[in-house]
């Protein structure tokens, strides 16, 4: 680094979910536009492996080994430690060090471990959240969220002030605007044979998958016999329920659980898919949406939480917890060429407004504010 970035202000950003869905994709979108966006500040970055941090350019970041686990005793003690001589500290989760007093800005993202307790492993993570929760949104100089959505409840839940919680929409990932999608062989060793309905995310319970197979089952013989549906992601515990529920529904050899896919290989099932869905029951954004939209996918997605935000004009609305809905819906796309041309045009110019460099520039304002 140069002398004069000596002087610059040090950033500590707590990256050790990076690599991870969801807020990994957060933390790696945030560094790809800090990389790529001239500022005043220097960045220490805290992670586990040094892996992750190979493709970004070591004279922008300096990272920094941190190994306590997510949610452990370990972590409060440690990230405080590591952030001691630092002017500000960026928690992107409400995991914070309960004890450090330095200065703050936490990244939440949703109330979803609040909104759905039942979805919660068990009580004790429950009143964690809450606690956690609470406490990040009461020491944070300043908390930045994804949505008006998710806003809107961190507001009224959290008793913060709507003057302290900035909304920072994604941009599409590069990875999206830069992948261009080849690997025909992605087909043949998922044993993708048909035209599909493609559903990205977790399979915890509040994604809402159990609902999704049994409005696919509900379609006519026509669009059902035709079509597979492609669920891409991590088979976590939820998998053996959802497994069950196939074979109860005859949908064993109509419906395919990829588990986890690397980006490029997501990109090809985004790029060849025919809808996109996601009936989340709560969702503080929902990237999915908006990177199936960048690759010109309709979308069907839930009415409720961030995703009507999130989707627009550009897709079309469903109840997700009626199945009967998400089924009429996806025959309806299924069964129109034109409509679904129409759609992915809207899709694609929506999804090409949100912008990365603007999304780096948004959080390095609320870095001046908190440090102002």
């Amino acid at each position: 680094m140069t002398d004069g970035a000596l002087m610059s202000q040090v950033i500590t950003v707590d990256a050790r979910m990076l690599g991870a869905t969801g807020i990994g994709t957060y933390l790696y979108e945030l560094l790809t536009g800090l990389a790529g966006t001239d500022h005043e500040f220097r960045f220490e970055v805290l992670c586990p492996k040094q892996d992750l941090a190979e493709e970004f350019p070591r004279d922008r970041f300096e990272f920094v080994r941190a190994a306590s686990p997510i949610y452990s005793l370990r972590e409060q003690w440690e990230i405080a430690r590591l952030a001691r001589e630092a002017d500000l500290l960026h928690c992107p989760h409400y995991n914070i060090p309960y004890f450090y007093r330095g200065r703050l800005v936490v990244t939440i993202h949703d109330l979803t471990h609040l909104a759905h307790a039942d979805f919660v492993p068990n009580r004790a993570a429950y009143y964690y959240a809450r606690f956690m929760l609470k406490a990040a949104a009461r020491h944070a100089r300043q908390v930045i969220t994804v949505s008006q959505f998710s806003k809107k409840s961190i507001c009224e839940t959290l008793d913060a002030p709507e003057e302290k919680v900035h909304v920072i929409s994604y941009g599409v990932p590069q990875r999206i605007l830069q992948n261009s999608p080849a690997n025909l062989s992605l087909a043949n060793k998922l044993k993708i044979t048909k035209p599909y309905v493609l559903f990205v995310g977790a399979l915890k319970p509040h994604k809402n998958v159990q609902t999704l197979l049994r409005a696919f089952a509900l379609l006519s013989e026509q669009p059902r016999m035709s079509h597979q549906l492609v669920v891409a992601g991590k088979l976590d515990s939820s998998y053996p329920a959802l497994s069950d529920l196939l074979r109860e529904l005859s949908l064993d050899d109509q419906v395919v659980f990829t588990g986890h896919v690397t980006d490029n290989d997501l990109c090809v099932l985004y790029a060849q898919a025919k809808v996109f869905v996601l009936p989340s029951l709560n969702e503080g954004y929902g990237l999915p949406v908006l990177e199936a939209m960048a690759y010109g996918v309709p979308v069907v997605v839930s009415n409720t939480s961030s995703l009507p935000e999130v989707a627009g004009d550009a897709g079309i609305l469903v109840d997700p917890r009626d199945d009967r809905s998400i089924a009429k819906a996806l025959e309806r796309v299924l069964g129109d060429a034109e409509l679904r041309k129409e759609l992915g045009e809207r899709g694609r110019k929506r999804a090409h407004s949100f912008s990365t460099k603007e999304f780096a520039l948004k959080h390095l304002e609320v870095y001046r504010a908190a440090l102002s």
